[in-house]
């Protein structure tokens, strides 16, 4: 993980460049999707007027100020976007309740993996009920199935948008 400005990053760069890195030392799952990610997603806090690009390149993530022309991108007010690297809001609730509206969605795997990469699992905070592990495996599941499913229907709507214009 590399911050593109160094040591005049700004703040949100500095803090999702933490995040990242921690993520990636502390959740193996998290290092495998990343590795696997390619291209860039940018993070917009619409109250703060401030972007960062995450470029995903295999071996490589660089964190960079400002947002790139046609990227995925994930826009929101700056506290839910907080909360969403802190694992205390999901992204599909985020989407699902207005507060991160995502553009460019024809990258909405990029997006997805940026979501998960960029998150930590509400077990960080100790505050989820331990489960049996059949209910585990069933759960990891159900969200890679509704991951999937949610892929398929944002693509098709994009396809859809873009061949009537």
């Amino acid at each position: 993980m590399r911050l593109v400005a160094g040591e005049d990053a700004s703040g949100m760069a500095t803090m999702l460049g933490d995040l990242l890195a921690d993520n990636l030392r502390d959740y193996p799952g998290r290092a495998r999707v990343a590795r696997l990610a390619r291209g860039p997603v940018v993070m917009t806090a619409s109250d703060h007027d401030r972007s960062i690009t995450v470029h995903f390149s295999g071996d490589e993530i660089a964190i960079a100020e400002g947002s790139v022309e046609d990227a995925a991108r994930m826009v929101g007010p700056w506290l839910d976007l907080a909360q969403l690297c802190s694992g205390q809001l999901s992204p599909l609730q985020a989407v699902r309740s207005r507060r991160l509206q995502l553009h460019h969605v024809r990258r909405v795997d990029l997006l997805a993996a940026a979501g998960y990469v960029l998150s930590v699992p509400a077990s960080y905070y100790g505050d989820t009920p331990k489960l049996p592990e059949r209910e585990v495996v069933l759960a990891v599941v159900a969200s890679g199935v509704a991951i999937a499913t949610a892929t398929v229907v944002l693509r098709a709507r994009s396809r859809r948008r873009s061949s009537r214009a």
